[in-house]
């Protein structure tokens, strides 16, 4: 009895940690970074793709990581005085580019995560991406730009100030996010033909038959 016991509360404990490693890792890995001053208030803003690497037709998305720097230590991100900030649902969106197409999402809350903020779609070409993260902060209109990156590395590392708009300064710029790729050479065990390819061999029917 005292072993189940001690096994339930190891997997709980397990659990937890798992959790909150998988969101902090989500967090940390293949996104853009910047440290804002908005409205005199130091944030940090973190942007990247949803569930990266992102292949295309794949379940993905844009999405924002928000909390105030520590005012001790504001270069680093993780630091101990940093606070997630919630309810921001409500004043921010995301543009989402690729090409000459553009599209306006709203952003919800992700689940049992605060400060964390998605926009789903589905991503049906490989291009660049671009998201436009855009509304209000510290009630300051906001507007930043954040791209995704067709080169493997570490990205941009910038700590040089920058007047952005009028009550934004940009402080600090870290990481960068991968753009959406082919599923080619993951596809397995028959070569993968995207849902777009697929129109545009219909399409190609379609206009062979009344040719003919």
């Amino acid at each position: 009895m005292k072993n189940k016991f001690r096994l339930m509360i190891l997997t709980s404990l397990f659990s937890i940690l798992v959790g909150g490693f998988s969101s902090t890792v989500q967090d940390t890995w293949a996104h853009e970074s910047r440290l804002y001053n908005i409205g005199n208030k130091d944030y940090w803003i973190t942007v990247g793709s949803i569930g990266e690497p992102v292949y295309v037709d794949d379940k993905s998305g844009a999405e924002a990581f928000i909390r105030t720097a520590d005012p001790s230590n504001p270069l680093d991100r993780n630091a101990n005085g940093t606070k997630m900030i919630e309810g921001l649902e409500k004043d921010l969106k995301f543009e989402v580019s690729a090409g000459d197409k553009k599209k306006i999402f709203e952003i919800e809350p992700a689940f049992d995560d605060p400060g964390h903020y998605e926009a789903f779609f589905y991503p049906t070409i490989e291009t660049t991406y671009n998201y436009r993260l855009f509304g209000t902060i510290n009630n300051v209109t906001v507007n930043f730009d954040f791209q995704c990156q067709t080169t493997e590395g570490e990205g941009n590392q910038d700590n040089s100030t920058k007047q952005i708009s009028e009550g934004v300064v940009q402080k600090a710029q870290r990481g960068g996010f991968g753009c959406i790729t082919s599923r080619t050479e993951v596809s397995f065990p028959e070569p993968y033909v995207s849902n777009n390819e697929l129109v545009g061999m219909l399409n190609q029917t379609k206009v062979n038959s009344t040719s003919n």
